[in-house]
């Protein structure tokens, strides 16, 4: 910060939002329960970077959740303002450095911005160095998708995206983006009511004490609703496997399903035991090549005893199943491709859902592969009624697809029929 620090009269933060801040992802997406303190946060980060030269603009659907924020870095540069060393336009919401005023280290300030942004052309014709989409589950996807992000290209600018969950909507399906990324370009949070140290118990208990126990899973534990697409139920119930050894499985039938990566998709490995009921292992990688990918390959066969592989065969999948043919250990199991289509992919998911439906299976509690479950998505004909799935736009169903050919591997139904060779 600059020698006027003192003049700065920023709120402490709790030990999350702390976190938060000092991590060094280009896109954070927090998803928070009420009074979490997220417009503290994004105030705080805001001023900073104003401080450090940035054009800041911060955007939220209505005028009044950006009021919110407004006001709290008004107060926090309230001495800075009265001096004039600020320039305050309450009509376009615009906080500045006056003209003339330079920063130790020689640099002119930056600017704050606040803006309504609903959906994109609330946004356009404007750019930032950091850009805040505050309350993003109540905005139109377009917002980030078509003007957001691109306003970010020139400085590889910073992006924050803070909410309340609102079902599993399209900010559910930008928070799964940022969990599952392996980059650390993308980073995700969960912040309920109760990690605000700050916060009153007794303000706490009154607003929870009128609460349905939907509105109190979802405004204070900031846990996001199954939505009317929903494919898989009892998520949380299947997600027991117990910590288990190679030694343990010995003599048991083995399954792995595979789900290679294409461009930006990840190559995923599902290790199920028929037996024993239970995921016994996983692998998740990308921007891996498809040599080091079958080495691993051959490490869980040998690792495990697996003892049948079900690959997905669409795309790059044939020429990487012949080359898994032709190595001396993968050569010796049994190798059942499986082609995805209109057709097979149905009864593929509907059987792991099924699964899923009777507690018929455990698997490994992960974040990542929990949170691709929770976002996948159904949608029907309107002329046939048939159902197709999928993610939703922008994010990855590589473990959903992995784990359903994993299970469809340990029957003789016709999942085998419909995608086999």
């Amino acid at each position: 910060m600059c020698a006027r620090r003192l003049q700065i009269h920023l709120r402490k933060l709790h030990q999350k939002q702390q976190a938060i801040k000092d991590s060094c992802a280009k896109r954070k997406v927090l998803v928070t329960g009420r009074r979490f303190g997220k417009t503290t946060l994004d105030s705080d980060i805001a001023i900073e970077g104003m401080v450090d030269g940035r054009r800041v603009l911060e955007a939220a659907p209505t005028a009044e959740q950006t009021g919110a924020f407004w006001r709290e870095c008004k107060r926090a540069l309230a001495e800075m303002i009265d001096a004039g060393l600020i320039k305050k336009n309450e009509t376009d919401r615009t906080l500045e450095f006056a003209p003339g005023f330079v920063l130790p280290g020689g640099s002119a300030g930056g600017t704050i911005r606040c803006k309504t942004a609903w959906d994109a052309d609330s946004l356009r014709g404007d750019y930032a160095d950091l850009l805040i989409l505050d309350e993003y589950s109540l905005m139109k996807p377009d917002a980030w998708n078509e003007v957001g992000a691109p306003m970010l290209l020139d400085n590889d600018g910073d992006a924050i995206f803070t909410f309340t969950p609102k079902r599993k909507n399209h900010a559910h399906a930008l928070y799964t983006r940022a969990l599952g990324d392996l980059s650390g370009r993308w980073k995700g949070w969960e912040g309920t009511s109760f990690d605000n140290t700050f916060l009153s118990k007794t303000a706490l208990d009154e607003i929870i004490g009128d609460m349905t126990e939907d509105a109190y899973k979802q405004e204070i534990l900031a846990k996001f609703l199954d939505n009317e697409g929903a494919v898989f139920r009892n998520i949380d119930a299947c997600m027991h496997a117990p910590a288990t050894t190679p030694k343990a499985h010995k003599g048991h039938r083995i399954v792995v399903g595979v789900d290679w990566g294409k461009a930006n998709d990840y190559t995923v490995m599902s290790v199920g035991c028929q037996t024993c009921h239970y995921e016994i292992a996983r692998d998740r990688s990308n921007k891996v090549d498809y040599a080091v990918q079958k080495d691993r390959l051959v490490t869980l066969v040998k690792l495990w005893g697996i003892t049948r592989i079900i690959p997905e065969s669409n795309s790059i999948g044939v020429p990487v199943i012949e080359q898994l043919r032709r190595d001396p250990v993968l050569s010796k199991i049994a190798i059942q491709p499986f082609e995805t289509t209109g057709t097979s992919k149905p009864p593929l998911i509907e059987s792991l859902g099924l699964a899923f439906e009777r507690v018929e299976f455990q698997f490994q509690a992960d974040k990542v592969w929990q949170a691709e479950l929770e976002a996948y998505e159904a949608s029907y004909n309107k002329q046939t009624g048939r159902p197709s799935y999928s993610a939703p736009e922008g994010c990855h169903d590589d473990t959903v697809i992995a784990r359903a050919l994993m299970l469809s591997g340990m029957t003789t139904s016709r999942l085998l029929l419909w995608g086999g060779e």
